[in-house]
């Protein structure tokens, strides 16, 4: 039996962010050990659109046109990790210190931002029809562009969060992702 087309959904229930490892035209896009992302909050994911319009006999729109030029995505969550900074910023952890006393560090630096993919799953689905057991959105190639990686306030519980966006990868498959509307669970891929 097919897979229902349509659901009601409620909740995210988890998101892991994986480095880019290769992206060569014609060959498969690889991708690293997949992190999760701690205690994950929220997510959003929005389309970003070129149009253009063709006018002429004064005015008329004769044609137009649209499609999706890239992917914006974001997400906040409730633990401040530094293998989920180490991933989208590109940086590597250093371990400094003894076994009884040790000290992670990860340096900020200048340097060029890295790809990754992110992926999230939602599985508190309600369906009118067919069962369907979760819902998984995946992007391929993936920058950061904002966000509050590290935030404090008196009082206050702080969420990390981060924006990026999704272009097409020069690897396959050539999609800026995929939403999954699974009957079987199958979880987020390692």
């Amino acid at each position: 039996m097919a897979a229902s087309t349509s659901a009601i959904t409620f909740d995210v229930k988890d998101c892991k962010v994986a480095p880019q490892t290769a992206d060569a035209s014609g060959s498969a896009s690889t991708w690293g050990t997949a992190i999760d992302v701690p205690g994950i909050t929220e997510v959003s994911l929005e389309p970003n659109f070129i149009t253009n319009e063709l006018k002429g006999d004064g005015g008329v729109v004769l044609s137009k046109k649209g499609k999706i030029d890239r992917l914006n995505f974001s997400c906040t969550y409730g633990e401040l990790s530094i293998d989920v900074l180490n991933v989208i910023l590109g940086d590597t952890k250093a371990a400094a210190g003894s076994s009884d006393a040790e000290t992670l560090t990860m340096p900020i630096t200048d340097a060029t931002l890295p790809y990754f993919r992110i992926q999230f799953l939602i599985d508190d689905l309600e369906t009118s029809g067919d069962s369907l057991a979760e819902v998984i959105v995946q992007l391929q190639k993936c920058q950061l562009t904002g966000g509050s990686l590290v935030s404090g306030s008196t009082d206050s519980f702080n969420q990390p969060n981060f924006t990026a966006e999704a272009i097409k990868p020069n690897g396959t498959p050539v999609q800026f992702g995929e939403i999954k509307f699974l009957e079987t669970a199958t979880g987020l891929t390692a």
